[in-house]
């Protein structure tokens, strides 16, 4: 019985223990994204097969990635590189992030630009 109280009273008062998972923000396909690198640069990518789209005009393009974004992190996996961990950014050093497929339902990294 005594448990039980002590139980009780550590969930009232907030003393219950908390998940250390991060909480999401937001959660899904990246179409874009620009973070800050050494020396005031920025870099990034984006899913259309497009190369003057990369945000910062430094990075790739025609990247198929998901990512989570948290309160600390963006954490970036590419599904179709299963050679490649996730690459996660801090969330100091995210200039900027958009998520959702843009239209495009299927990217092919591998994949020139059309045309070329």
């Amino acid at each position: 019985m005594l448990g039980l109280i002590i139980a009780a009273t550590s969930i009232l008062t907030g003393c219950a223990p908390t998940s250390t998972k991060p909480d999401t923000v937001a959660e899904g396909v990246i179409f874009s994204v620009e973070y800050q690198l050494e020396g005031g640069r920025t870099g990034g990518f984006t899913r259309l097969n497009e190369s003057k789209a990369v945000p910062g005009r430094n990075g790739s393009w025609n990247v198929d990635a998901y990512g989570r974004l948290t309160r600390e992190f963006l954490i970036i996996t590419r599904p179709q590189r299963s050679d490649l961990g996730p690459q996660v950014i801090p969330i100091h050093r995210l200039v900027s992030v958009q998520f959702g497929d843009g239209g495009i339902k299927q990217v092919n990294e591998s994949q020139p630009k059309p045309g070329t």
